[in-house]
């Protein structure tokens, strides 16, 4: 995989995927321990100077477009409905969309928003549809803002909202989603 998204290789990239959920590979599995190391790798060496900025930026949206792709869509009742979003002035949708497919495979209806959507935005969405979870990605630098969209949130709206960080897994969003539900 790791030479797949280097190379910009998106039909290896997907056949890998493939063969691995046809397998039996949870979507969830699969980012954590197949997508997210090289992912990371790619990243830590662009930062370095390794690479340039289009590898690392390539390989995401390969890994977007592979996971628009096979992200599941389970049947049965759904544990609730969670909006997904990253906050306005954080344009990376890349781990939204990871949040998205791992939420979906635990069996939620996910609204994915994007990236770079203002707090009043969650706030309308929230008010116009019947939200049970909100899950936020935000920079480090935006913390006061993380804060205002925490209070819209779980403080008028009385939504629980979990916010991304690094280094954290979808198995661990996929347990605080499931704790954030009353009696689940």
């Amino acid at each position: 995989m790791r030479r797949a998204l280097l190379e910009g290789d998106e039909t290896r990239t997907q056949s890998i995927a493939r063969q691995l959920i046809s397998n039996g590979t949870s979507v969830t599995t699969l980012i954590e321990r197949v997508v997210v190391p090289p992912l990371a790798d790619i990243g830590a060496r662009w930062r370095k100077g390794e690479l340039s900025i289009y590898v690392e930026h390539r390989a995401s949206a390969i890994v977007e477009r592979l996971l628009g792709e096979i992200s599941p869509n389970p049947r049965g009742r759904r544990r609730g409905r969670a909006m997904v979003a990253a906050l306005a002035g954080d344009l990376h949708s890349l781990p939204t969309t990871m949040a998205t497919a791992g939420l979906r495979e635990d069996n939620w209806h996910v609204d994915h928003l994007g990236a770079d959507i203002p707090v009043t935005e969650l706030e309308a969405f929230a008010t116009d549809h019947d939200v049970d979870l909100a899950v936020i990605s935000a920079t480090i630098s935006q913390r006061d803002l993380l804060e205002q969209a925490k209070e819209a949130l779980e403080g008028h709206r009385g939504i629980p909202t979990l916010v991304g960080r690094p280094g954290a897994t979808l198995s661990e969003l996929q347990a605080a989603a499931r704790h954030a539900l009353v009696g689940d």
